[in-house]
């Protein structure tokens, strides 16, 4: 990959969606700063007030399955209890209000059934997917440990 391409490759924004499980979706991200800056500037959204959510539709419809507040330097999410047979995709978005939503990234289709499993136009693993530790230091919410 020549230098440009990398440049090029960085730029880009992008949400993907795949299937782990029936039942379970794994969404991923990556989203400048940048762009979200421009678009609050832009329909007057004070910085302190932006609110990125995530929505899970059902294709064919403007259902919204499931709503997910982001915070921040979240860059993926699992979805769980999916509807095993079912056609999703994903939204990524500001909350202007809570009737108010703008749309930035949409995902690929998901294709769920119960007997196969079909992503379109299945896109590359992140780059994090190697690179998970099992080995993980846990504390209780009052960050004191039990004995």
């Amino acid at each position: 990959m020549t230098e440009k391409d990398h440049h090029i490759y960085k730029l880009q924004d992008q949400l993907v969606a795949r299937n782990l499980t029936p039942g379970k979706l794994l969404v991923y991200w990556q989203l400048h700063d940048e762009k979200v800056q421009f678009i609050c500037e832009y329909f007057y959204i004070p910085e302190d007030q932006v609110i990125k959510s995530l929505r899970l539709m059902e294709h064919g419809s403007r259902i919204i399955l499931h709503e997910v507040i982001l915070r921040q330097g979240v860059s993926s999410w699992v979805f769980k209890g999916i509807k095993p047979n079912g056609n999703y995709y994903v939204e990524l978005g500001v909350k202007r209000s809570s009737e108010t939503f703008l749309p930035l990234l949409k995902s690929n289709s998901i294709i769920q059934d119960s007997n196969i499993l079909l992503t379109a136009g299945q896109p590359l693993s992140p780059g994090w997917i190697g690179k998970v530790s099992t080995y993980t230091y846990y504390e209780n919410l009052e960050g004191s440990i039990q004995n």
